[in-house]
């Protein structure tokens, strides 16, 4: 047996990379591997360290004459997992009982070969706020509705042991519990930047008397020409006293650790990260009508998404060269979004991070997706050398159908597209951070978080890792996949009026244009010739959650526009 090798003082999350690896070899091997403090003289080891002299998320393994050595700079869990990945087979696929394939080998050996990494883009989030220890998600992979009578049933299926005593919402506990950890498992987290909607606080401390974080009462720093809302619907970024306030809020933020949690309890402001500091405004496009904000609006680019690009940015870049001043180590991060997506006219402060809002990545049949990946590059062209992020939306269609048609939608799968994507992302060294406006599905899930440490792996050796543990069940699946993909994403199925109108699926297009009757008739018949050839323990439970989370989702949505609608 080879021990488990910590220092005595190692932190947190050295003992947890440590309990990780011992859980894994003990199911390979069926033994029961020590975590020590010291080596036996003479007896091989694996020793886990965090290296000071490594980048925060490089990670190394190497091999002599006394054992393994894993390390990272601040992660070194990531090397145990690379380890147990890449040397012992290891593959956590998604977050289900069936989703983790631990191969059994009593008599475990692995070839000796050193191997080191680090990732692509400095943050991989696939939803909301991470943390650089713990990662902190919502993260909700299911296609069913959350509380629908289909998603509890999913739940069952696919997480049986989580019900197998307690309460639902034990169950619920548990397997939110797994999902975090299944994100842990693939590295997803990394460094904290944050980069979202950063002064809805304002009303709390400026506008609302009521509210116990009120500072002072400041309606001027809000949005004029709506005196018919109870609450104006946006912040006045040409108020040069709002300059001076985020400025003073970000100084402060930085000088009293803002990025830690006890910081961010005192202040009930937003954990931004350790580097940078997001602004950016509400997420709607009710400007302020003041003249001074009005005289920066250029309508004539409405139709490049860009009528307000001078106008914001302005803004950053003011907020920016202030922070420069005091702060020159820390970045204002900022979303290029809704009618903000154009370059500028004028150069944005070298401290300045932006993220790109490619809302139509999981839409490529939408007229819109050329011109965002025209914006994304013309973006990269202007700041070939800066700092530069995306978010991403793989939330659709499903987050729309939920919203607003109430039907079930036609899955959006898209590998190949997410695959191009990917490489456009490495082509233009778009790598600060991606983030995932969630993510919905787990084989793209399974393959974004795979491609956000490293795009350059190929589609097929991915596709293979994945569908294998489908064993003979297998080809069905692809095949099922592959048709409805290519009905998703190529624009020739769906009707020329709906192109030149609209971007998001519509319960019409779902299930008249796109799942029809005889469309989910072939479904059906893969899927059954699949439950016919699983074979397996793990095969037979992988394909009752495809079953149950895919086409039963699928054939529910189907039935509820016929009923609904008539299609």
């Amino acid at each position: 047996m080879v021990d488990i090798v910590v220092a005595t003082n190692a932190d947190e999350n050295v003992q947890f990379a440590a309990s990780e690896l011992k859980e894994h070899l003990d199911k390979i091997t069926g033994g029961d591997f020590d975590i020590v403090s010291t080596p036996v003289e003479g007896r091989k080891c694996f020793r886990i360290e965090a290296n000071g002299v490594l980048a925060k998320q490089e990670l190394r393994i190497s091999f002599s004459d006394s054992g393994v050595m894993l390390e990272s700079g601040a992660f070194p869990e990531y090397a145990v997992w690379d380890f147990l990945r890449e040397y012992c087979g290891v593959k956590w696929l998604d977050p289900t009982d069936a989703g983790t394939v631990v191969p059994a080998n009593q008599n475990l050996a692995v070839r000796c070969r050193d191997f080191s990494d680090s990732p692509f883009a400095k943050g991989r989030n696939p939803g909301t706020m991470c943390g650089s220890r713990t990662v902190i998600y919502s993260y909700s992979p299911e296609l069913w509705t959350e509380g629908s009578p289909g998603w509890t049933n999913y739940l069952h299926v696919a997480y049986p042991s989580a019900f197998e005593k307690g309460t639902f919402i034990d169950a619920l506990r548990e397997i939110a519990f797994r999902k975090n950890l299944f994100l842990r498992r693939m590295k997803a987290g990394g460094e904290i930047a944050g980069a979202n909607h950063s002064f809805y606080w304002w009303y709390d401390r400026f506008w609302d008397k009521s509210n116990p974080r009120f500072e002072r009462f400041e309606p001027a720093y809000f949005a004029k020409g709506y005196d018919d809302r109870k609450v104006p619907p946006q912040i006045c970024y040409s108020n040069p006293d709002v300059i001076r306030q985020t400025v003073a809020d970000i100084r402060a933020y930085f000088d009293n650790g803002g990025y830690q949690s006890r910081y961010r309890a005192i202040r009930k402001g937003y954990q931004w990260g350790e580097n940078a500091y997001c602004v950016e405004l509400m997420d709607n496009g009710l400007f302020c009508k003041c003249e001074r904000c009005v005289s920066q609006y250029q309508p004539e680019f409405e139709e490049l998404n860009a009528q307000h690009s001078d106008y914001w940015f302005r803004f950053v870049n003011a907020v920016a060269k202030e922070i420069a001043k005091t702060h020159p180590d820390k970045k204002i991060s900022t979303l290029a979004y809704g009618s903000r997506c154009g370059v500028p006219s004028f150069r944005l402060e070298p401290n300045v991070v932006v993220h790109f809002c490619f809302t139509c990545n999981r839409i490529p049949y939408a007229k819109n997706y050329k011109k965002e990946i025209k914006q994304l590059r013309d973006w990269r062209a202007a700041y070939p050398g800066q700092s530069f992020g995306l978010w991403l939306y793989n939330t659709f269609p499903k987050e729309r159908t939920d919203r607003v048609t109430h039907v079930n939608c036609f899955p959006g799968f898209f590998a190949h597209i997410l695959k191009w994507e990917y490489d456009l992302f490495d082509e233009l060294d778009i790598s600060e951070n991606i983030f995932n406006c969630g993510f919905v599905d787990d084989y793209e899930n399974y393959l974004s978080l795979n491609w956000m440490w490293n795009p350059k792996v190929s589609l097929k050796s991915l596709e293979e890792s994945y569908f294998s543990s489908y064993g003979k069940a297998a080809p069905p699946l692809k095949k099922f996949y592959r048709l409805v993909e290519e009905r998703y994403c190529n624009s020739a199925n769906y009707p020329s009026e709906f192109l030149a109108k609209s971007v998001h699926q519509t319960a019409p297009i779902a299930w008249k244009e796109l799942g029809t009757d005889d469309f989910m008739h072939r479904l059906e018949t893969l899927m059954n010739e699949a439950e016919s050839l699983a074979d397996t323990p793990l095969s037979k439970a992988r394909v009752a959650n495809w079953r149950v989370g895919i086409f039963d989702y699928m054939r529910s949505g189907a039935a509820e526009a016929r009923k609904r609608f008539g299609y």
